[in-house]
């Protein structure tokens, strides 16, 4: 995998990063270590634990010592020595228990013959148990044929269990101390094994970081190639809430924007060469009309009548003449209208308060359309919420104007059943405000909602094409847009979006 120099940095920046932290923790910690085991591992230490097993010892000779005079002075006991020459058993018998009771630290005693065999016995099941340590000792008679007697002494047994952990103590310090170098190594290559391992997760982890943040710059910067380049159609997706995120997404928001200001200057060129064209074609049209007319009428007037038949198509021509006559009239004044349109000059205002004030001019409207459109009906809808934008009143009044004379107008060719209806509505979509005009006609085909808006494209038996893009011309000098698409009436809707102040 080939990395990038700008990965490459980020990882130096993570190794330095992870290393010198762990170097100096390194580094005190052997000297941690080596100081902590001095603490423990030293000749005082040992000298201290050997001098406590030999205490230990001392008090195991003294307890045999005891041990021995206690059994000594039993088998040297008057009225037990004098039954046993007697041969009196009973007597001996008798005598054990008050040697038990006599010497507090003996378990059991038990009268041999020469031969092993029991001749008397007595036992203290209390000196008895885990506790407790018994150490048999076996003492002769002093007469010869008496035999002996077998003495179990109960010592603690705890001092014997410490003595054997202090041992085993002992024998770890030692090993402890044979292997002062080894264990500072065996600590030092864990540790050492530690850092590895810290470094490769560091460096695996900033490779996968690294790489996708430089991948999404290697993204950035190649849609930048292309922008460059003039595609304004490039776009960076964006999948994570980061800086880099925000970055694509404004730089995301930024394309569009200029692709939107690229087509609005491109459509406001458009629409300059197109009223420049109209200017000329309109004075080039006007020109001859005027003539055009009078000639006709001079003609008409001049002739004496003689012939009715040659009369009556004189008139004929003479009414279709000034009939088309006055349809190129109504073509320049419109040509020289959209050649004349003023550019925008924008206020505050507010959209609901623009639409009430623009209701009165909906009822000159529907007076040219009552005549075909009976129980016609041309509704509003404000919205709730105040929409402050900037506008200039009168283009924008221009605008809805044409765009109510065009819903009016499809009405005409309304599907069979469907009521004559005209909505216009504001409402708020996040950042902006829109203006709707709905229709319940036959709508616009989707291959043609594009099209509308270009000069002299009209999907009407009759008209000039240039109502809507004047719409648009209005609307891309208010920083705003206009689309079109099917409405819920059933007809076309044409949404006119401006941005919020």
């Amino acid at each position: 995998m080939k990395l990038s120099r700008f990965e490459r940095k980020i990882l130096a920046a993570i190794v330095v990063a992870a290393v010198m932290p762990l170097v100096g923790a390194l580094v005190l910690g052997r000297a941690a270590l080596r100081e902590a085991y001095q603490v423990g591992v030293n000749p005082h230490v040992r000298a201290q634990l050997e001098r406590g097993l030999g205490v230990y010892r001392d008090h195991f000779v003294a307890l045999r010592k005891n041990a021995n005079e206690v059994a000594s002075a039993i088998a040297a006991d008057y009225a037990l020595h004098d039954a046993l020459v007697r041969h009196d058993l009973r007597a001996a018998q008798a005598r054990l228990p008050a040697l038990l009771t006599q010497y507090s630290d003996v378990a059991s005693i038990v009268v041999q013959d020469e031969a092993g065999g029991t001749l008397a016995e007595a036992h203290d099941p209390t000196r008895a148990g885990p506790l407790l340590r018994p150490l048999e000792i076996t003492r002769p008679f002093g007469a010869a044929g008496l035999g002996s007697a077998c003495i179990t002494v109960a010592a603690p047994a705890q001092p014997f269990f410490d003595y054997q952990r202090a041992g085993e103590l002992v024998e770890v310090y030692r090993q402890l101390e044979r292997g002062k170098g080894q264990v500072a190594a065996f600590y030092l290559v864990v540790y050492m094994g530690f850092l590895l391992s810290v470094i490769v997760i560091a460096l695996a982890v900033g490779t996968v970081i690294s790489r996708r943040v430089t991948r999404r710059v290697a993204l950035l910067a190649a849609a930048t190639r292309r922008l460059g380049a003039g595609d304004l159609d490039v776009h960076v997706p964006t999948d994570v809430n980061d800086e880099i995120g925000e970055l694509t997404r404004s730089w995301n928001d930024m394309v569009r924007d200029m692709k939107q200001a690229r087509s609005r200057i491109e459509y406001l060129q458009r629409i300059g060469a197109w009223q420049e064209f109209a200017r000329r074609l309109a004075h080039e049209i006007k020109n001859p009309l005027t003539p055009i007319q009078l000639a006709i009428q001079e003609i008409s007037r001049s002739y004496p009548g003689d012939d009715a038949k040659f009369k009556q198509r004189l008139e004929d021509a003479r009414a279709i003449i000034e009939e088309e006559v006055a349809t190129l009239r109504r073509l320049t004044s419109e040509f020289s209208t959209f050649a004349k349109l003023p550019e925008a000059t924008l206020a505050p205002a507010d959209l609901n308060d623009f639409l009430r004030d623009a209701v009165r001019s909906f009822d000159a409207l529907l007076e040219d359309q009552k005549a075909g459109l009976p129980g016609v009906e041309v509704s509003t809808d404000a919205a709730l919420v105040a929409l402050p934008v900037q506008i200039d009143a009168m283009m924008l009044k221009l605008a809805l104007d044409n765009l109510v004379r065009n819903a009016l107008q499809a009405l005409t060719d309304r599907p069979a059943g469907v009521a004559p209806r005209v909505l216009v509505r504001t409402a708020r979509e996040g950042r902006d405000a829109v203006l709707e005009v709905q229709d319940s006609g036959p709508g616009v085909p989707e291959r043609d909602r594009q099209r509308v808006f270009d000069p002299y494209f009209t999907t009407k038996s009759e008209g000039t094409g240039l109502g809507l893009p004047i719409v648009k011309k209005v609307v891309l000098e208010h920083h705003g847009e206009i689309t079109c698409s099917e409405g819920e009436l059933g007809g076309a809707a044409f949404r006119i979006r401006l941005p919020l102040s």
